[in-house]
């Protein structure tokens, strides 16, 4: 009898990379066309397939964008982790985390299209809804604050101050860093838990 194992890894296999390519693809017409304007009809054709097969990876356009979103906001965490990781300050830290989400998008020929004016009421739509996005501010929260018992509520704040960052700037960097240290830094850190129970959250000493 044949071991079906095999295959089915090879299938599994494909299916990412036809995913990865479809994604790929769609990041290059975002840059090209803007989000607002990239349709199935137009992705399948830069992919080369037919409709019924993207379809078959992606039901609609909004699942293309909440998945580019999605590994977006991967690749966006491994480098502001690489970034912050000499800052052992907390508040250092989410300034740092914050300006680099903000100058990494606006880096971003893609990232930074879902921001213009007829794609952001889309893109901050997704933004807010993404659960990776939300789940990696929580983790990076939890890091800061180990003692809050509201890291999910800390965590939407955040992302949502980062969406603001994007849609509407600050008249200048030095402007941006002022409004995150006056009003967004005092607010996720200051108003944490003044100590942590080490009883109920204890800390490796090592």
């Amino acid at each position: 009898m044949s071991d079906a194992r095999p295959a089915t890894w090879l299938a599994a296999e494909r299916t990412e990379l036809a995913t990865e390519r479809i994604l790929d693809v769609a990041e290059e017409l975002f840059v090209e066309h803007g989000v607002a304007a990239v349709s199935m009809r137009q992705l399948a054709t830069a992919v080369g397939c037919s409709r019924a097969t993207l379809y078959r990876y992606f039901p609609g356009k909004s699942e293309v964008l909440a998945a580019y979103v999605d590994r977006a906001t991967r690749d966006l965490a491994d480098s502001i982790g690489a970034a912050v990781a000499d800052e052992s300050d907390p508040s250092a830290r989410l300034r740092a985390a914050v300006l680099g989400a903000v100058t990494g998008v606006r880096a971003n020929p893609a990232l930074i299209a879902w921001f213009s004016p007829d794609t952001a009421g889309t893109s901050s739509h997704l933004a807010l809804l993404s659960p990776r996005i939300e789940a990696v501010a929580s983790r990076f929260l939890t890091t800061l604050l180990p003692g809050a018992d509201d890291i999910p509520d800390r965590a939407r704040w955040l992302v949502r101050v980062i969406v603001s960052l994007l849609t509407t700037p600050g008249v200048s960097p030095d402007d941006e860093r002022t409004m995150l240290d006056r009003f967004v830094i005092p607010v996720i850190i200051d108003s944490a838990p003044a100590h942590v129970d080490s009883a109920q959250h204890p800390v490796d000493s090592a």
